[in-house]
Parts: structure tokens; sequence; C-alpha cells
């Protein structure tokens, strides 16, 4: 599956739901249990949901402006394409710990 083809609402909703099941697996799973190996998978959960939506938000901006799919890749054909890519690899890392900091610790208390 490239990720050029996730613009198709379809598909888009169809991994989405399957993020949030894995990342609702994640949640259940640390919590139940609540070592450093769940941690682990926990964060690691949440990763393609955040995913999805950093692509989904940076997708809408990008489309209308540049008339073309955002590259998200190592090394992108076009160098505008290194933004885009920088947002959702520094998104998709520090975001489940802002998730975690600040959404899930609400909840719990």
């Amino acid at each position: 599956m490239k990720q050029d083809q996730l613009h198709k609402p379809f598909l888009f909703l169809k991994f989405l739901s399957i993020s949030l099941i894995l990342m609702l697996a994640g949640i259940l799973f640390l919590y139940k249990k609540n070592s450093p190996a769940q941690e682990l998978s926990y964060f690691g959960s949440q990763t393609s949901f955040i995913f999805l939506i950093l692509y989904r938000i940076i997708r809408d901006v990008y489309y209308p402006i540049f008339l073309r799919e955002p590259e998200f890749s190592k090394k992108p054909k076009h160098r505008i394409d290194i933004i885009p890519t920088v947002i959702v690899f520094a998104g998709t890392i520090a975001l489940p710990f802002v998730f975690d900091t600040y959404v899930t610790q609400v909840f719990l208390k």
C-alpha cells in the first residue's frame, strides 16, 4: 500500500479504524499490568493513529497549494517535501508522549 492512496476516504477510514483499535488495545494492555515492557507497546500503539492524523492534516494543507500529494521519504524528490516529512517524523515520535501526559492522565484522575 502506497501512502499516496491514503487520500481515498474508504482506505483512510479503514486504516484509521484499525489504528484506533490498536491504540485502545495498547492503552488497555498498559493499564492492566503497567510495567516497562507494556509502556513500549502503549506508545507504539499510538504511532499509527498519530501518523494518519498528521498525514491528513498536512495533506489537506499541502495538496491545494502544490496540487500534488506530499511525499514522505528519507530523500524526497522535491525539496519542499522535506518539511512535511520532518513534521510527520517528529510528530509521530513526540505526540505519543504529549498524548500520555495531557490526555490519558486527565482521564485517569
